[in-house]
């Protein structure tokens, strides 16, 4: 204690000596105060802080400047006593005290000694932080003489040398140029650092980095009032004059200066890029020019090279020689540019350099050629010299893209405004198409209509400047006025011109930029001017370069016309021109000239008086014979005529001239100009033609004129009533070259008659009538006849027109009500009084309920009695279908009836189904075999019959004969009922499926079990019948779990049973093993088949019931998609029924007798299906003569045998049955000898002794024939008996049913009344009977009785057709046309009528509002089928698919009021059927979904809408079979369908409207996306967002709701991100909020921006675009506070740059990719705010962009140091990847936006440095 008392105290007396008065001795005492301090032991302590203290706030100066000194030396000397850091808060306190000047200069220089020292001893210079820093704070305390002293400290230390001196003066620097008021310090450190810098002393290595300080220094520095730009101005001098300085060193020395030089360059690059840019600044720009190129002299003077950096300096001089006023400034910046140029071109010529890539100069050629037109001369000379040093380097642009031209777009760096221009032009030049788009594209979509869909990006830059030009003058708006001021002193459509008229001379851009320089010049009178100067120029270096196209020069000279529109360039124009239509010129020019000045007419009228001179009458006459000249006037007076007719009025004389000439081709300009002036009606039609028509060529032989005429005499319609006989002529006239054929081959007559055909359809159909004898049947031949594709889509609207016409003028035709009955009717409606007994149903009231009953009870036991089944399961399938129409009748009877009071109709059927069933359950028990079987089959029919309503009958009969079935001691309970649950199978209610699989189930458990044959065949045939209500989708279970399991089990339960039938039918006949085991190729039977079985030979109806099943099981293999396997199962009964040869011994087992009873009769209902769904590609006339061939065998052959008879019965129904089926579908014509042949046998049988099954077959096989569908019990393949219109026309072929058929009603007719008389009077009984129930049968199918009560769940609507009573006379149209398409004969092919007429014919009847009653749902299968017939003939591969395609459209026009076309689609969307169709056909009906809605059920639409969804959503589809492209176009086709529906027909309060929300649902899951996160399919997303902006906004919202994408997988990563681009797309158009796509806000703007997530951020970038300013602005804010907080600040900076690039003014000049958008960021932002809307916005916007800068820069320190990990301060590791480039691009941005940070932020910005690695 006492030591540090006395120290203390010698230390107070060493300072108090320092006090007296004398100099010498406060010098020797502040000497003793120091040496003394020497003496002590480090560190120094308090009290000698204290009195170093003391000294420097001495009052004596001499003692403070002193004791400054002595300090600085101790701190250098004895660190370990006063560290310097320690020292220098001595020194820099006493100037905050304001000391002397003098004292204040010999403290900082005390300071800069201790500094030296520091910096000196290495790593340590990094202590002086900013806040700190000992320079800062002595300029900061303001004292006198302090900022002298720091200028010449600082400059010492630079010229010494100092190490570190650039990092210690850095912060000095900045503060010193962002402190505000003290500019001229500035200005005096940044001279004196230069001039030290450049010392000869200084060390040249350490001199380039101070003067980059220095450079960067002005970024900040001159913003302020003009003295601050002045002292600006002066420190670049300094600068300058340094660069120079260390320039002419290096090179004396002969020392590198590469790095001297570049950084000079960089500096002057950055001055100009300043000039350009603030606006305090641009009236330095002439002395920057000058002194850049005093910079570049020297340079050149030292003998340097041209450094490749110096293009930055030339993309500068592009945009700021553009915003130059003054004649200094323009010859300064023109003196820089020729030297340059000059320059480069001499130091390729000394380095023998082939200058073969993009010169950033020729950026400068507009705004040269603006000022080659400026009124001073000495600028105008400048500007010339220069243009010409252009020429030689437009010849020099390279062709093509080298392998080392790299896209710098794609590359991360920092831009600049001055980068922009050439970066475009890279890019377009070497065509990089591949690396980003437009902003264009947003302001094009925008000005689309919403009709439009999304803009799909046009194919090139040029291209969408057009588009972009012409939207904006939509607008009334320009480049230039398309934003608000800003901050740029170059005009944007500048800087547009300037890249387009660079782009003029590329190979393949050349022609839309030459289209975009026109546009562009004619948009803004500014550029009127220059761009017809740069014109001139290109077209001067083409013509005298041979490189180039023609077609460049071309299209520059045709841009030319649109610059006229400016008054001050026409004269210029005209002169142009003028030389060029001399009279001596050459043809080709003088036309050409002819061309361009009509071309300038069109766009001003003020070119007229030059135009008419040429085109004058007179003139005219002088060009006579030459045909060139002559053409090209021609076509400017038909031109004339076109735009203007007031002005071709004016050319009336020189259009005579034209149409007087002898060439056909000027003849035929002349006609049109005349058309286009009668359109107008400024000259008359009738006056005009009398004049000109006797100076015509000959239009028969001339095409060229026949097209002229064509065109003018359609004019001839509007007054052709008025000049009755004259017009009359001219339809002749029409028709004839209409009509003409003798040169059908040549392209002009074609074109000459579909222009005929256009011009007759303007003329009333009542004229035309009149003036072409026969019209009606001309037209219908000449129409049916032609065969040219043009020809008939010409005739297609005449002959529209012609049905109009017949329509509105058709007669009321009375028709008798007794139409024609055709004589088979009368003896049907005479069946019941002739043949059977009264009817038991009478009148009468609910009390007469029990006597009715017991009336059909006592009609049925007898009935059953009477009926002899057999064991024949045929019999006992007519047995079935009779009791169907019994039970029927027994319905109706009880239902009228009825009369319960407690609910309504639906009651009624289901009690008198209830009463009926259980009087049959009662009848069974007490009755013997034969009745118990009809009973049992009775009770299958009642099934049949009853409505869905009473579905519980249907459940109890069936647990009724379930156990029956399973009775194994009563044979004929079991084979009939088998047959009838079969059958019941298809009438359980959609959701009773537990009964279906318990039938299913009962009948395998019966038919593995069971040793009697009859049983398993009858088991086959139930489980036949099973198949057809398995895998109908009809099932809409709630669960949709239970339903796939559901709809898997059906599918295991159809292999089952084919499984089960296959292998039954290998037991019962083991030769049915080879045919069988091709199903197996089919997967469908795999195992079980290969073992010998002994043969069964006691029953031959067991195995045909077997085959009856399988045949029976093609519609659930056709639903099931095994199409092989149908056809294989086709063909296996096929090769079953063998074929009449004489070499061949038939039928030699046994068993291959029952295999062709049962394909004959399940052979009929499979080929008609196969047929219908187009599998058939059979000979069905040889299969149709086998079967009568067959039967004609055994005829003579004689066998007898119940099998045989059994057999000739099979064969004779099956044969009717087979004919039925083929000619009720109305496809396929049989031959009318083979069906005569046929109807003979079976006369014969019947009417000959033969046994009764015999007689029976040969009945059945009759009316089968004529359509009675006898036996089949699913009416699967028996279409509706349509009765056709008779027309008498001879024919070979039986077209349709053999009823109706003009070839065989005479024959069937004959042969049903000798079966009425059979029925009536024939004396077997037998026989009698057999007539009576086959023709019973013919009757009921004819008035068709027996259809259900009750249609509450028909599958479609039924339409009424209402051509019922409809006639036509013999000469319609529609009519003839219609007869035509029933009467085509494909089978004839070489009379084939080509399939584009047929196909045309169909398009006109779509467009008839009446047709005829004819089938037409077998002439539209035809057509569907004409490409089975005529491959080969065909003239082109899509004809065939055009024609179905219209038979679609045909099909939907008019199935409203035809039921045969609505029975035509319902079969085509039925999903088996559909997903068969070729792709366009499934287009079709996709499209046309509203069609649908409006003519099915609802039942029907669920079942389409499911089915549809399961087709486009199943893994199993065949829809996945298409290609990518393919299915995207049936997705398309669907999108489209629903939007239609969603417009036209549906609300959402219809029931329709929930599977139309399913089917979205369906087609958003399937909406893909590409992997960059573009949508795959533009087509498709456009149909898409159509559609849903048509959907409902309630559940909408719902649909798109998006979750947090940080828990998600890739799949929901994608999932999501397709709901942002459809909620972005949807605000886009307007269909949503901008404020419902901002509640999800966060979620876009936290998410990697990876490839997918960037297209995400352009899409939303998009919808921000198209919304209003206060949604852009509340965006941007919030992106850059998400910023600020986000694990992924670069996406939320990614989408602020797509914003602030679409939005500013350099947008059309911006490439848009992910990279590049950040790298424009520095560019875009500046620029989005210096909009006037946005001065509220500013210093928000900078404030939070400090924010977010300072968040990353201090992150990315701390990885740089290692002290971070990459997960730091809630970033992503993955954002460290490009942190470097970040943090600088983040940098530039606030430095360009820094006049709008507060001064304290600009000081830290200022002091931030650029990190490496950018």
């Amino acid at each position: 204690m006492a030591s540090s008392s006395s120290g203390a105290a010698a230390f107070s007396r060493l300072v108090d000596r320092t006090r007296v008065p004398d100099p010498t001795l406060q010098r020797h005492a502040v000497a003793a105060f120091f040496r003394h301090l020497l003496t002590l032991p480090p560190p120094l302590p308090a009290a000698a802080h204290d009195g170093i203290s003391s000294l420097l706030a001495s009052p004596h100066a001499a003692v403070a400047a002193h004791a400054s000194a002595s300090l600085a030396r101790l701190a250098a000397s004895r660190a370990d006593l006063l560290a310097p850091d320690h020292a220098l808060p001595f020194l820099l306190a006493p100037l905050s005290a304001s000391p002397s000047p003098r004292l204040a200069a010999c403290l900082v220089k005390a300071v800069a000694a201790v500094v030296s020292c520091v910096l000196r001893s290495g790593p340590a210079g990094s202590r002086f932080a900013p806040y700190n820093h000992p320079f800062v704070q002595a300029l900061a305390s303001g004292a006198d003489g302090a900022r002298a002293e720091l200028s010449r400290q600082a400059a010492r230390m630079v010229a010494e040398g100092v190490h570190g001196v650039v990092g210690f003066l850095r912060p000095f620097v900045m503060f010193a140029v962002v402190r505000k008021g003290d500019a001229a310090f500035a200005r005096d450190l940044i001279g004196a650092l230069a001039a030290a810098a450049a010392t000869p002393a200084a060390n040249s290595y350490d001199a380039v980095p101070v003067l980059k300080l220095l450079g960067e220094s002005l970024l900040h520095f001159g913003r302020g009032d003009g003295e601050e730009a002045r002292l600006w101005l002066s420190s670049v001098e300094s600068l300058v004059d340094a660069y120079v300085i260390l320039l002419r060193k290096l090179a004396h020395a002969q020392r590198p200066s590469y790095d001297a030089q570049a950084s000079s360059v960089e500096l002057i690059e950055t001055l100009l890029s300043q000039c350009s840019l603030h606006h305090q600044l641009v009236g330095m720009a002439c002395g920057v020019l000058g002194l850049s190129k005093y910079l570049f002299v020297v340079q050149k003077d030292l003998g340097l090279c041209y450094l490749p950096e110096i293009s930055a300096v030339l993309s500068s001089l592009s945009c700021i020689l553009s915003g130059l006023e003054f004649e200094h400034e323009q010859l300064a910046g023109l003196k820089l540019l020729a030297f340059l140029i000059e320059w480069r071109l001499e130091n390729a010529l000394e380095t023998n350099e082939a200058v073969n890539h993009f010169s950033e100069g020729l950026l400068c050629a507009l705004p040269v050629i603006n000022l080659v037109i400026s009124p001073s001369r000495s600028v105008k000379a400048v500007a010339s010299h220069v243009l010409s040093r252009f020429s030689l380097l437009v010849p020099e642009l390279p062709t093509s893209r080298s392998s080392e031209q790299q896209d710098i777009s794609l590359f991360y760096h920092i831009s600049k405004p001055t980068c922009i221009l050439p970066k475009l032009v890279h890019h377009l030049w070497f065509q990089s198409s591949s690396s980003g788009f437009f902003y264009t594209k947003y302001a094009i979509s925008k000005g689309l209509p919403e009709s439009s869909g999304y803009y799909s990006e046009a194919n090139c830059w040029t291209d969408q400047i057009k588009e972009y030009l012409s939207v904006l003058g939509k607008e009334k708006l320009t480049l230039d006025g398309s934003s608000s001021k800003t901050m740029s002193s170059v005009a944007i459509s500048s800087l547009v011109s300037s890249v387009v008229s660079v782009l003029v001379m590329h190979p393949k851009l050349g022609t839309s930029a030459a289209q975009s320089l026109g546009i562009l010049g004619a948009s803004d009178p500014k550029l009127g001017m220059p761009s017809l100067v740069v014109i001139l120029f290109y077209c001067k270096i083409l013509y005298s370069n041979g490189n180039f196209s023609t077609n460049s020069l071309l299209s520059l000279l045709e841009s030319l016309p649109s610059l006229a529109t400016h008054g001050f360039v026409l004269p210029l124009a005209l002169q142009l021109i003028s030389p060029l239509l001399k009279k001596d010129a050459k043809s080709v020019l003088y036309a050409f000239a002819v061309r361009l000045l009509c071309k300038i007419w069109i766009i001003t009228d003020w070119a007229f008086p030059n135009l008419q001179g040429i085109l004058d009458s007179e003139a005219v006459s002088n060009f006579n014979t030459n045909r060139e000249v002559f053409t090209s006037i021609a076509a400017s007076v038909r031109d004339v005529c076109k735009q203007n007719p007031d002005r071709g009025v004016d050319l009336i004389l020189s259009v005579s001239s034209c149409i007087e000439s002898r060439d056909s081709v000027v003849q035929a300009l002349g006609l049109e100009s005349l058309s286009y002036l009668c359109e107008a009606d400024v000259v008359d039609f009738y006056t005009a033609w009398k004049v000109i028509s006797k100076e015509l060529l000959d239009y028969s032989i001339d095409p060229t004129v026949s097209h002229g005429l064509c065109i003018l005499l359609r004019w001839g319609a509007m007054d052709a009533e008025a000049y009755y006989e004259t017009s009359k002529n001219l339809i002749q006239i029409l028709w004839c070259i209409a009509t003409y054929k003798k040169s059908n081959a040549d392209r002009l007559w074609i074109k000459a008659r579909g222009t005929a055909f256009h011009s007759l359809s303007q003329y009333k159909v009542s004229l035309i009538q009149d003036a072409v004898p026969d019209f009606w049947r001309r037209n219908y031949e000449c129409f049916t006849n032609e065969h040219n594709l043009e020809v008939l889509g010409a005739m297609e609207n005449f002959q529209a027109e012609i049905i109009r016409f017949e329509h509105i003028n058709r007669r009321r035709m009375t028709t008798d009500k007794r139409t024609t009955v055709h004589k088979f009717e009368k003896l049907l409606d005479l069946l019941p009084q002739a043949v059977f007994k009264e009817d038991i149903l009478h009148e009468g009231k609910s009390k007469d309920l029990p006597r009715l009953h017991a009336a059909y009870e006592q009609a049925l036991v007898e009935m059953a009695e009477s009926i002899y089944i057999s064991r024949n399961i045929m019999v006992a399938l007519l047995a079935l279908h009779s009791w169907k129409s019994f039970v029927s009748h027994w319905m109706q009877a009880v239902v009228a009836l009825l009369d319960i009071k407690e609910s309504s109709k639906l009651n009624k059927p289901l009690k008198a189904a209830n009463d009926i069933f259980k009087i049959l359950c009662k009848c069974v028990p007490v009755s013997n075999p034969r009745v118990a079987v009809n009973i049992i089959l009775a009770i299958g029919a009642l099934c049949m019959v009853i409505p869905p309503t009473a579905h519980l009958v249907v459940s109890s009969a069936s647990d009724f004969l379930l156990e029956w079935l399973l009775q194994y001691e009563h044979e004929h309970q079991q084979w009939s009922a088998a047959i009838s649950l079969g059958l019941i199978f298809n009438c359980f209610h959609p959701t009773d499926k537990k009964s279906k699989f318990q039938v299913i189930s009962a009948l395998f458990e019966v038919i593995s079990k069971t040793d009697r044959c009859l049983v398993k065949g009858a088991c086959g045939l139930g489980l036949g019948y099973a198949c057809q209500g398995l895998l109908t989708r009809a099932d809409s279970a709630a669960d949709s779990e239970l339903e796939a399991a559901t709809k898997i089990n059906e599918r295991a339960s159809v292999e089952e049973i084919l499984h089960t039938l296959t292998t039954s039918l290998v037991t019962l006949c083991p030769s049915s093993f080879y045919s069988l085991k091709k199903l197996s190729i089919c997967g469908i039977v795999s195992e079980g088949m290969g073992e010998n079985y002994d043969s069964f030979d006691d029953d031959p109806w067991a195995i045909a019931g077997l085959v009856l099943g399988l045949g029976n099981s093609v519609v659930a293999l056709y639903r099931l998609g095994a199409y092989e396997a149908v056809v294989e199962v086709k063909n296996i009964l096929i090769s079953w029924i063998p074929v009449v040869d004489s070499s061949s011994v038939l039928f030699d087992e046994t068993n291959s007798v029952s295999l062709c009873m049962g394909s004959c009769l399940a052979l009929p209902s499979v080929i008609a299906f196969c047929q219908r769904v187009e599998l058939l590609n059979d000979d069905l006339d040889a299969l149709f003569n086998r079967y009568t061939s067959l039967a004609n065998e055994l005829l003579n052959l004689k066998k007898s045998g119940t099998i045989f008879q059994s057999l000739l019965m099979a064969i004779c129904i099956g044969a009717g049955s087979f004919l039925s089926c083929i000619l009720n579908d109305g496809v396929h014509p049989m031959k009318f000898t083979d069906v005569k042949t046929f109807l003979d046998t079976l006369k014969h049988i019947y009417t000959h002794p033969y046994p009764p099954l015999v007689h029976l077959g040969g009945m059945f096989g009759a009316v089968n024939a004529f359509g009675a569908a006898a036996g089949d019990l699913t009416g699967m393949c028996w279409p509706s008996i349509n009765p056709q219109i008779n027309h008498e026309k001879e024919s070979s072929l039986v077209r349709g049913p053999v009823l109706t058929s003009p070839a065989g009603e005479t024959l069937s007719t004959s042969m049903i009344h000798e079966i009425f008389l059979l029925a009536k009077d024939a004396e077997d009984n037998n026989i009698q009977n057999y007539a009576a129930w086959a023709i019973s049968f013919l009757r009921s199918r004819w008035l068709q009785k027996n259809q259900n009560l009750h249609d509450d769940d028909y599958s479609q609507r039924n339409p009424i057709d209402s051509s019922q009573s409809i006639s036509f006379s013999a000469e319609s149209l529609v009519w003839n046309l219609s007869l035509w398409l029933r009467d085509l004969n494909f089978e004839k092919l070489d009379d084939m009528v080509p399939v584009s007429t047929i196909t045309t014919v169909v398009k006109c009847l779509s467009k008839a509002p009446r047709l005829p009653t004819i089938d037409w749902g077998a002439i539209v299968r035809r057509c569907m089928k004409v490409e089975a017939h005529i491959p080969h003939r065909s003239t082109n591969h899509r004809d065939p698919k055009l024609l179905r395609e219209e038979c679609l459209y045909f099909s939907l026009a008019h199935a409203d009021h035809l039921s045969p076309l609505l029975q035509f689609l319902d079969d085509l969307t039925d999903l088996p059927r559909f997903r068969r169709l070729e792709i366009n056909a499934q287009s079709v009906l996709l499209q046309y979904l509203s069609h649908l809605l409006k003519l099915f059920s609802e039942s029907r639409l669920e079942k389409l809408f499911v089915d549809l969804t399961d087709y486009f959503c199943s893994p199993t589809s065949s829809y996945l079979d298409y290609s990518s492209e393919q299915r995207s176009l049936l997705r398309l086709s669907f999108w489209k369908g629903i939007r239609k529906c969603l417009v036209e027909v549906v609300s959402e309060e219809s029931g329709s409207f929930s599977y139309i929300k399913k089917g979205i649902e369906c087609l958003l899951s399937l909406l893909s996306l590409c992997k960059d996160g573009q949508p795959e399919f533009v087509d498709e997303w456009s149909a898409a967002i159509k559609c849903l902006g048509a959907a409902q906004k309630s559940w909408l919202g719902d649909m798109l709701q998006v979750h947090n994408t940080t828990s998600l997988s890739e799949g929901g990563h994608v999932d999501v991100a397709k709901k942002i681009i459809i909620r972005a797309r949807l605000c886009s158009t307007g269909c949503v909020s901008a404020h419902e796509l901002g509640n999800i806000k966060t979620t876009i703007l936290s998410t990697k921006a990876d490839g997918l997530w960037w297209n995400v951020l352009v899409e939303v970038a998009a919808a921000v675009y198209s919304a209003d300013n206060g949604i852009k602005k509340q965006w941007l804010l919030d992106a850059l506070d998400i910023s600020c907080v986000t694990a992924h600040p670069s996406t939320a900076l990614r989408f602020v740059s797509l914003l602030c690039g679409s939005c500013c003014i350099y947008m059309p000049l911006l490439i848009v990719n992910p990279t590049n958008v950040l790298s424009d960021l520095p560019v875009t932002l500046p620029s989005f705010l210096s909009s006037s809307i946005w001065d509220d916005l500013r210093n928000s916007v900078a404030d939070k962009l400090w924010l977010l800068t300072t968040r990353i820069y201090t992150w990315a320190e701390k990885l740089t140091r290692g002290e971070a990990l990459p997960c730091h301060d809630h970033i992503h590791g993955s954002e460290a990847e490009n942190i470097s480039f970040l943090v600088n691009m983040l940098r530039s941005t606030c430095i360009a936006v820094e006049d709008h940070l507060a001064v304290d932020k600009q000081l830290k910005l200022a002091n931030l440095e650029a990190l490496s690695g950018s």
